[in-house]
């Protein structure tokens, strides 16, 4: 993802406030900026993108079905450049980035590797993929909700649509094939607040609510693409 802006606009910017855009631009790039929940944001999106290059790297030597294969190949080319942007919002800001993932992102890494080679393992992976891209949206979510820093939030933003769009690919713990081809609406651009609204129901009855946040990014994924349609359709049917 892009967090740069036009140089005119900047330029604009600049000679417009003069001197006191220089205290402005120090506040926000600098590390007091950075609430816990910011450096939370970018600490789990670099570890999550670590696990997911290895899951997938290991998923295009070891998934016998080719959906598993291609998928794993997008999901290393997206996270990979997630990543690095990631380590560009960091390194400007001054947030150390560990360098390594987290103790059970590891474990689990371990468990899927060890299931190479069976008839499971597949399944193993689209499973442990869903759940980690479902979590990494409600993260992303509550960044944009209540992040302070407007790097950290433009780096939220711009990665949602990936998130969204790799979830619909593995949702429910199944390779969507479909998927990998057309293209989806994060920002729900083309619903209006009444098919928002039924695509939440939607969710909610599929999932209870015991699971709101996977009830919440089932929503996301209703409303992708062509699922804002179909939404709009059920709505209309329930009104006849």
């Amino acid at each position: 993802m892009s967090l740069t802006r036009s140089g005119a606009v900047c330029a604009a910017v600049l000679c417009l406030a003069g001197a006191g855009a220089a205290p402005a631009l120090a506040t926000v790039n600098s590390p007091s900026a950075v609430s816990a929940l910011d450096t939370q944001l970018l600490t789990a999106a670099h570890q999550g993108n670590l696990w997911e290059i290895a899951t997938s790297r290991d998923a295009r030597a070891d998934a016998r079905s080719s959906c598993v294969r291609q998928v794993a190949a997008a999901f290393i080319r997206d996270h990979q450049k997630l990543d690095a942007g990631v380590a560009r919002t960091a390194s400007r800001l001054g947030v150390a980035l560990p360098a390594r993932q987290s103790p059970d992102q590891l474990q689990q890494l371990g468990a899927l590797r060890a299931a190479a080679g069976k008839n499971s393992y597949d399944t193993a992976w689209l499973k442990a993929q869903y759940t980690a891209h479902v979590q990494t949206l409600a993260l992303i979510d509550k960044e944009l909700a209540s992040g302070t820093n407007p790097a950290v939030k433009a780096l939220a933003k711009g990665a949602r649509p990936v998130v969204v769009r790799h979830t619909r690919m593995v949702s429910g713990g199944v390779c969507h094939r479909s998927a990998l081809m057309g293209g989806i609406n994060p920002d729900m651009g083309n619903a209006d607040a009444g098919t928002i609204g039924a695509a939440n129901q939607l969710a909610a009855a599929a999932y209870g609510p015991q699971d709101s946040t996977a009830a919440s990014a089932f929503a996301g994924v209703l409303l992708g693409g062509s699922g804002v349609a179909w939404v709009a359709h059920r709505r209309r049917s329930s009104r006849a």
